[in-house]
């Protein structure tokens, strides 16, 4: 990419993102995004029956403030919305004070960096790994 296109791209880009080789950057923004849009779809599927009947129930029951239910889901929604952070609209400086799907990834991710280099059980899976695609390649070779 060149010119706009990827400054455009950098701009989106979260730094601790940047630091990551090329291909385990784009790998783990998919895999974070796909989650992201889990948990988007989720919260708006729930969202969708709780909106319909903060609304009755506002109307029903509250004639002078009919909407307190559906404004308290509203700014449920807006809260989520924050911390899903579906299309990484929260800066760097954000995300380090409030909790949110990024930082917990971050979390996790260097979860797994410690006890891969302290050679826990995600370094012997990583090993495992490595063995079956020796073995793969092997008989792949042979056929």
């Amino acid at each position: 990419m060149t010119g706009i296109a990827r400054s455009e791209t950098a701009a989106f880009t979260p730094v601790r993102e940047r630091r990551r080789s090329g291909r385990a950057r784009v790998i783990r923004r998919v895999v974070l995004f796909q989650v992201k849009l889990m948990a988007d779809g989720f919260r708006d599927v729930v969202m969708s029956p709780l909106s319909i009947a903060a609304g009755v129930i506002g109307v029903l029951f509250h004639r002078h403030d009919g909407d307190v239910y559906f404004d308290r889901l509203m700014r449920f929604g807006r809260d989520t919305d924050h911390w899903i952070n579906l299309f990484d609209h929260r800066s760097d400086g954000d995300s380090r004070n409030d909790p949110s799907l990024d930082t917990i990834a971050d979390e996790i991710e260097n979860a797994i960096r410690r006890d891969y280099a302290r050679g826990g059980v995600s370094a012997r899976s990583a090993e495992a790994l490595s063995e079956v695609a020796r073995n793969l390649r092997r008989r792949s070779r042979r056929s």
